[in-house]
């Protein structure tokens, strides 16, 4: 389930290499671009106009056959330093025509930015004292059950860990690292994925700018989909999500203006009521794209070299195949099959006491679905007036059906969600990799216990999280993840006065601020 870096789209690549080209300095050109100057050199390597002694090793390694993994042992540097200097990989983003996703991405990276630049004085005189307009309620409109104290710990941020020592040395001094990047947080129960996401973004420095998932640790999610995918599909739409071919509803709460700052925008999604008002995390409309889907592709071309693996692709029937041949089969317009629904309450999914994998997997799979084939039909018709033209449309059949929908989902929809693990992984920026490790630490209040922690006892009582610890300063959007971050934090500080200058402007442009905030202001 591994992301590979992807390409940037074709017009971006031509901007920088054009800037390039006029300027004849990285620095220079990430700044004129507003990209970090990781990616502009990632982009230049790929296109053959940059090389160092460095890129050329590093090359040479990948060009005999060795994985990332082992071209960074053998270096002794970080992978994600081996990534930054590989070129980039053909992807979804060099498409010609850019995805509704990636429009809505784009779009609201520019509004951040058209933001920070009008607001970025205020922003750093008010940062540590940031206020919200938003009444704090528990997500579900009730006193929350109980809390849940989370570690959030950025990957390839452990300075032990590190390949680079020298790397490790910068991220220490100039990042305000102790051990790694990493927050402790106490949030209530009731709180949605949805909402952990924006609180992740805060209390890291991102700004919500680029695509996101929730997933389970390998392991389980393999015992999860082990089986024929029709055997299993009803763990779709109750844990996992399945992508969605008819509702393009993967920005259903983007009602982000310039009003206000992005930082206070986001606060205020996990601190009002939670009310999911998408379509595709539903269970019933889970099991009606798996059946579309069927209908659709009733025999489907499975490929080997999806695993690695040697031999011939081979044709198998839909009502045979399993999760894993189904990636290796079809490539998904949004989303993959092994992300969560992001409806779920963090009660639903995380306990210190998890149950049985296979125990919840026979639950789910015990679901009713006489109803599918109905809320199918229904959709169908919906979406068959929605289609025609606005004069021909019969908005009467559109109402009725869409009230059936509405109808069938809240039936349907499980109830008594068993929680299945204590960790869960968050990716963030496909292209630059970010992935925070969601360890469930402590549990207060649960089953009526007693609450001798006063942090603790607050958030049960006013739905509001807390950042009670910190380790290291906030990173940064596109800048290249860990590595780049460090070469940032390294040219601001070490870099020669013009070299320096330009990077902290490109910083202060994504609303880095670089100041050592108070843990308690950090969400």
């Amino acid at each position: 389930m591994e992301k590979r870096t992807k390409a940037p789209q074709k017009e971006t690549i031509e901007t920088v290499v054009n800037t390039y080209k006029r300027t004849g300095f990285i620095n220079d050109t990430a700044l004129q671009t507003e990209m970090s100057t990781t990616k502009v050199r990632k982009i230049l390597i790929t296109e053959g106009l940059w090389e160092s002694d460095r890129s050329k090793e590093i090359r040479t390694l990948s060009d005999a056959g060795k994985s990332p993994q082992e071209i960074a042992e053998e270096l002794h540097i970080s992978r994600a330093m081996v990534q930054n200097y590989l070129p980039y990989e053909k992807g979804l983003y060099d498409e010609e025509e850019k995805s509704e996703t990636a429009i809505r991405s784009e779009k609201y990276r520019e509004r951040n930015r058209a933001y920070i630049k009008k607001s970025q004085e205020r922003e750093q005189q008010r940062v540590d004292g940031l206020t919200t307009g938003a009444e704090a309620a528990p997500s579900d409109g009730k006193k929350c059950s109980y809390a849940m104290q989370l570690r959030l710990e950025l990957r390839d941020s452990r300075l032990h860990s590190m390949y680079d020592k020298d790397e490790a040395k910068i991220l220490a001094k100039y990042g305000r690292v102790t051990t790694s990047i990493s927050r402790d947080v106490i949030v209530p129960s009731s709180l949605a994925l949805h909402q952990l996401h924006y609180l992740i973004n805060m209390a890291f420095g991102w700004t919500n700018s680029h695509l996101h998932d929730f997933q389970l640790p390998k392991p389980l999610f393999d015992m999860l989909t082990e089986g024929k995918l029709l055997e299993i599909a009803a763990v779709f739409g109750y844990y996992l999500k399945f992508p969605s071919s008819t509702f393009n509803d993967e920005f259903w709460d983007d009602d982000y203006d310039e009003s206000k700052s992005p930082r206070s925008w986001m606060r205020s999604k996990y601190l009002k009521r939670y009310r999911y008002l998408g379509h595709s995390d539903y269970w019933i409309d889970n099991q009606a794209e798996i059946l579309t889907w069927a209908r659709r592709m009733p025999v489907l071309e499975v490929d080997p070299l999806y695993w690695g693996e040697e031999g011939e692709s081979r044709s198998v029937k839909f009502e045979d195949v399993s999760v894993q041949e189904l990636l290796s089969a079809i490539s998904f317009d949004s989303g993959m099959p092994y992300v969560l629904k992001e409806s779920l309450r963090l009660s639903e999914i995380l306990s210190l006491n998890p149950v049985e994998i296979e125990i919840a997997k026979n639950t789910a799979v015990q679901s009713d679905s006489n109803d599918v084939l109905r809320y199918s039909s229904y959709r169908d018709a919906a979406f068959a007036e929605i289609s025609k033209e606005e004069n021909d449309r019969d908005l009467l059949a559109y109402y009725r059906a869409f009230a059936e929908m509405v109808r069938l989902r809240t039936e349907t929809e499980p109830e008594h969600v068993m929680p299945i693990t204590s960790t869960l992984l968050y990716s963030y920026d496909y292209g630059d990799g970010w992935e925070v490790d969601i360890s469930l630490v402590k549990e207060f209040g649960k089953d009526r216990r007693e609450v001798d922690d006063e942090a603790a006892a607050n958030v049960i009582a006013t739905g509001k999280p807390i950042c009670i610890a910190k380790d290291g300063l906030n990173v940064v959007d596109d800048c290249g993840h860990v590595s780049g971050y460090v070469d940032m934090l390294q040219t601001i500080h070490e870099g020669d006065r013009d070299d320096a200058h330009w990077m902290k402007e490109w910083a202060r442009s994504q609303g880095w601020t670089g100041r050592n905030m108070n843990p308690k202001h950090m969400i």
